[in-house]
């Protein structure tokens, strides 16, 4: 193992400091004489020993000379996954200039790949967590492979805003393969009005509860817009008559209305808010009758729709909404009838 060896600063050092060095090299000096109590169990055959020891030294340091060993103990113990993640995260952080520890742990991860799956795992996008049959082995892109032990198993992908993704593999043993899994954005709901809905999932006996007093609702309103309309409309045309019938007086009497001075003759103002009045009256006049035949259109395609159907049976979705605006009246339709 590699022992920094540090030099002592002139000067007295703060005690929080001192504390914090003094915590790190008596876990160093711990995880050392694991490391070298796992190597004496291994010169001696005692492969659950070494294991043990290897396993608690790399608990507290991490170090890629204990990757190899463990490893090792690792494929005498037949943990072949195992002793694949330690031998190949040895050679990919051990230096270069270990050509013979290398070559001997080349030699070992090969003996283990015979027996386990090799699985390169691309996921995107970056970030994204890597699970294999559930448990979470890393964040994407995965520094290493991942070893499987022959069978059934999934690979997944998570990540905040993404929807969940997961690929089953068959693992064969000495077998590689590549895996890619790629996220999509989950959906984000609308927000907004939401129109009438016909749930296909509703059971048709529920249905035929709320039909009858949904067709009597939707008549009435469309009768009340209609009848309201009308009304409107009648008033709107008295007000044009009586409208109709100051300005041929004032015409007797100036020749031309438009000519009629402001605040002088009463007739004057008679005429004006009896134009105003016409105009506000049929507005209201016309969108009552709008309100009133969209939602009889609504309620008489509702009915028919649901005229046939059978209890405990579903029926296609159908949205139904109206759309009122300037200028603009009328139904949207959608879904299957």
């Amino acid at each position: 193992m590699a022992v920094a060896l540090t030099a002592q600063v002139a000067g007295a050092q703060q005690p929080s400091t001192a504390a914090a060095a003094g915590e790190t090299d008596a876990l160093t000096d711990k995880a050392r004489q694991l490391y070298e109590e796992g190597r004496q169990a291994a010169a001696a055959g005692k492969w659950a020993d070494a294991h043990a020891s290897f396993l608690a030294a790399w608990a507290i340091k991490p170090h890629y000379q204990i990757a190899s060993n463990l490893g090792v103990a690792c494929l005498k113990l037949g943990k072949y996954r195992d002793a694949a993640e330690y031998l190949a995260r040895y050679l990919r952080e051990a230096p270069a200039t270990k050509v013979n520890e290398r070559q001997n742990a080349e030699a070992s991860l090969k003996e283990a790949l015979a027996k386990v799956a090799s699985v390169t795992v691309q996921v995107t996008p970056a970030g994204a967590e890597v699970t294999v049959d559930g448990a979470v082995v890393g964040k994407a892109p995965l520094a290493d492979r991942v070893f499987l032990a022959p069978g059934e198993h999934e690979i997944g992908a998570k990540l905040e805003g993404y929807a969940p993704a997961t690929r089953p593999i068959a693992a064969v043993a000495g077998g590689a393969e590549t895996v890619v899994v790629q996220l999509e954005r989950a959906p984000v709901a609308g927000v907004g009005a939401r129109p009438f809905v016909m749930d296909p999932a509703v059971p048709m006996a529920k249905r035929a509860e709320l039909r009858t007093p949904l067709l009597v609702t939707g008549g009435v309103v469309a009768g009340a817009g209609i009848v309201t309309g009308v009304v409107f409309a009648v008033l709107a045309g008295n007000r044009a008559d009586h409208a109709e019938e100051v300005r041929n007086e004032l015409k007797a009497q100036w020749g031309d209305e438009k000519r009629c001075p402001d605040g002088d003759v009463p007739r004057c103002s008679d005429l004006k808010d009896a134009v105003y009045d016409e105009i506000d009256l049929g507005n209201v006049a016309f969108w009552s009758l709008v309100a009133g035949g969209t939602v009889g259109v609504g309620t008489l395609v509702y009915g028919l729709v649901t005229m046939n159907a059978e209890p405990q049976k579903t029926v296609p979705g159908t949205r139904v909404a109206p759309l009122l605006g300037p200028g603009t009246a009328g139904l949207s339709f959608s879904g299957r009838f």
